[in-house]
């Protein structure tokens, strides 16, 4: 059992980059860049289901609840890694694909600076320049999910406020309690 549980957890932390990856730098990657990574964390899904099936089978019931939960958080971890990298996929054209035109316009390409999220410690005089900035930048982002809001919010947290909502389970229900 053992083997499988470290194949698992191989799997486990590769889902959880490819996440990271799909969160912090999906739009810098081109569409094959995109493609390769799809490929990638289906291969360690793939890997995981079979390790965590093995696992499971194994366990007795002692250690289902932690398998399960186990099993959940791989799900969400994949589940938004995968929808952040469709979507992308989505947004990207591959030049070679559409038609040449010419454009009577050339612009520059400007390459702003990153925006850092803001860091909240729960001093109640910072709360506002945070809540502002956080939900301008994050919360009111159409295109992330829940989950991946709660993701950026604990991202953004230290001391007294992250342990405020440390106990909550990165899922997209979770994030309005948070």
């Amino acid at each position: 059992m053992s083997e499988f549980v470290k194949t698992r957890d191989s799997a486990l932390k590769a889902i959880k980059r490819y996440l990271t990856k799909s969160l912090d730098e999906t739009f810098m990657l081109d569409i094959d860049g995109v493609e390769s990574y799809l490929g990638l964390l289906s291969e360690q899904w793939n890997r995981f289901n079979t390790a965590q099936d093995a696992v499971e089978n194994s366990c007795g019931s002692e250690n289902a609840d932690v398998e399960d939960n186990v099993r959940e958080q791989a799900e969400s971890w994949y589940a938004t890694a995968l929808a952040n990298f469709r979507r992308v996929q989505k947004c990207k054209v591959d030049p070679s694909s559409q038609p040449i035109t010419a454009s009577p316009i050339v612009s520059a390409s400007i390459r702003l600076p990153k925006i850092d999220l803001p860091t909240f410690t729960g001093d109640s005089t910072e709360w506002t320049a945070f809540y502002d900035s956080f939900r301008s930048l994050v919360d009111g982002n159409a295109a992330l999910s829940g989950g991946q809001k709660l993701h950026y919010l604990r991202s953004c947290l230290k001391g007294d406020a992250l342990s405020i909502i440390s106990g909550f389970q990165i899922s997209d229900a979770n994030y309005d309690e948070a």
